[in-house]
């Protein structure tokens, strides 16, 4: 078997890993840098089927440049399939207003919906010479690991969670030769779940308490819906504006997925969907709104931002991992954001609450140990060699973008 990346070997973001086995080449995802330009992957290679992890635009962002020209197959959950035309069709639209050159079209969009075909957890199907199984990747609803054997088997997480969450459950070791894991947080351990969720509460409640609305920036595919289980029971006025009310409507009706429909439900019926402008005029009424993009540059978060930025007593929890260049990360790190190119400094108290998708340091080490495969890959980090030293005696590969290795 040979390796190449196309992307995400030694970054986060833009991933794209071409598998090549005897006559058969497939590629697992193909997704962008969300920068101001995005960042894509290498230009794309000739490969039999596409498996994509998960709809986040880091793995599925470039998908429609392959449809360009070529034809392959598309596998994914049928959760992971659902999400993807809102995301692709709303990445395009955006790409377009921001002005930058769009490396693809709506015709590649509906090329690549056209050839998609949905895989079930746990059943095992053939693609030339592989025989392909996907696993629960426990990271958002419909993520997925994919294992490719022929004689040895190969298996490349995408992002990966052990721990459970309202949503869905953490990821269970699977048996594979060659173990291709993320390494986002190598080097960086997650507090626990439930001390963050009673600090994110109680912080919550001590800035509405004492007479400020809170805003809460969310990717719209997990993390909205995350946080409305999070906080839905707290008996405040909580609004929910941008795409993750159209994530939510799809996580509903693709039966399957979640740990539990009827608790999911139930939350959502304690927030207000903001749709069109009068509802958003509206919204910064609320005691917390919810609010797309998770990363601060777009969407209808800066609107509120821009009305409460004056009120001390008002504050923006970021709860998500920030890209660098983000305005998410300037906004952590200098208090900053910049908006139509006039760069601001809200006065709102701003707090990083981490409520991550990803596996800590500890927890890959933990997961790999339990796979206990004969070659581990480290990809889709920034800092992946802090995880050797806790991997002493296993045969590990950093691999580089545009470079091909034999395994």
């Amino acid at each position: 078997m040979k390796l190449k990346f196309l992307g995400g070997a030694e970054e986060v973001g833009r991933l794209g890993v071409k598998i090549t086995d005897r006559n058969t080449s497939v590629i697992v995802d193909y997704g962008v840098i969300p920068d101001k330009p995005p960042q894509y992957p290498m230009p794309p290679e000739p490969v039999d089927a596409m498996f994509i992890t998960h709809s986040h635009l880091d793995h599925i962002g470039a998908i429609p440049v392959y449809y360009h020209k070529g034809e392959p197959d598309l596998y994914a959950t049928q959760m992971t399939l659902n999400c993807m035309k809102p995301l692709l069709n709303d990445s395009l639209k955006v790409t377009n207003l921001e002005g930058y050159p769009a490396m693809f079209n709506e015709d590649d969009i509906n090329t690549a919906l056209a050839n998609m075909k949905p895989a079930r957890y746990f059943e095992s199907f053939d693609v030339g010479d592989f025989k392909v199984t996907p696993y629960p990747a426990g990271h958002i609803p419909g993520s997925a690991m994919w294992k490719f054997e022929d004689g040895k088997s190969i298996t490349v997480t995408g992002d990966v969670n052990t721990i459970d969450t309202y949503l869905i459950n953490g990821a269970k070791p699977i048996k594979t030769d060659v173990l291709i894991i993320e390494s986002t947080y190598a080097g960086k351990n997650h507090e626990s779940r439930e001390d963050v969720r009673k600090r994110f509460r109680e912080s919550v409640r001590e800035v509405i308490e004492s007479g400020g609305k809170v805003v809460m920036p969310a990717f719209a595919v997990g993390r909205t819906q995350e946080l409305i289980m999070t906080i839905a029971d707290m008996g405040y006025d909580v609004s929910v504006d941008g795409m993750g009310n159209d994530i939510s409507s799809i996580y509903l009706n693709t039966p399957g997925f979640l740990k539990s429909k009827r608790d999911f439900l139930r939350a959502l019926g304690k927030v207000r969907e903001v749709k069109g402008r009068r509802m958003r005029e509206n919204a910064i009424n609320s005691d917390i709104i919810i609010s797309t993009s998770g990363m601060l540059d777009g969407g209808p978060v800066l609107g509120y931002i821009q009305k409460l930025m004056e009120d001390e007593k008002s504050a923006i929890f970021v709860t998500g991992y920030q890209v660098e260049g983000t305005n998410g990360r300037s906004l952590l790190e200098n208090g900053t954001i910049t908006v139509a190119g006039v760069t601001m400094k809200p006065k709102m108290r701003v707090e990083f609450f981490d409520m991550s998708a990803h596996a800590g340091h500890d927890e890959l080490v933990s997961f790999i140990k339990a796979i206990n495969p004969e070659k581990v890959v480290l990809m889709h980090g920034d800092h992946r060699e802090e995880l050797l030293p806790d991997l002493e005696g296993y045969d590990v590969l950093l691999p580089y973008n545009g470079k091909e290795y034999e395994i």
